[in-house]
């Protein structure tokens, strides 16, 4: 069952059409949204399948390329053996040689085909992945903008507690002066030695 596309997800595809975006998973930028490699299976479907697909174009490329290197070896050994005698030898083995060259010559074809039919299903399953991936990536914001707003109150709060605490501190230190300094005053040097000593 597919998952219902979020109006967000729209959003972003829309604002991505006739735009060039670089093939996510190929893009480390893309992997360092996703801290600690935590991302939903969405995504990680999305990644699989676009690294299969790319996996399948580069098969495809080189899969083609010794295939016409193949039919290239055969076109010459069929023109190589053309002047040969005929012989029920000589007859299978041109028969043999066509049959190759025909079944060649379709798979070329065939996986000509959907190697061109690849760019564009790599492109439309890279912007299905950007659009889930930001989708996810902005809830994440959007937590984390409300966690700073909490966290920017309570800092507030707690720098508001400090400055009270720190007045208080220095009030309590002033009056405490001044009541040392006037027992001083009342009960001498000797009395207040006791006191410091009792302190200590």
């Amino acid at each position: 069952m597919k998952k219902r596309e979020s109006d967000f997800e729209k959003a972003v595809r829309e604002a991505l059409r006739g735009k060039k975006v670089p093939v996510l998973v190929l893009d480390q930028r893309w992997h360092t949204l996703f801290p600690n490699g935590d991302k939903p299976s969405d995504v990680l479907s999305l990644e699989d399948n676009l690294n299969y697909l790319l996996k399948r174009q580069g098969f495809l490329v080189n899969d083609i390329k010794d295939l016409k290197r193949t039919k290239q070896k055969l076109m010459d050994g069929i023109l190589a053996g053309m002047g040969e005698t005929e012989g029920a030898n000589t007859d299978k083995k041109k028969k043999n040689q066509q049959r190759l060259l025909l079944e060649i010559k379709e798979r070329i074809k065939e996986e000509s085909d959907e190697l061109m039919d690849l760019p564009r299903e790599i492109k439309r399953v890279n912007e299905e992945l950007l659009a889930v991936g930001a989708a996810y990536c902005f809830e994440r914001l959007a937590g984390g903008d409300e966690e700073l707003r909490i966290l920017t109150e309570e800092i507030e709060a707690m720098r508001k507690q400090l400055k009270e605490k720190v007045g208080y501190k220095a009030d309590l230190e002033d009056s405490m002066d001044s009541a040392y300094s006037l027992m001083h005053g009342l009960l001498g040097h000797d009395v207040m030695n006791l006191y410091d000593k009792k302190k200590r």
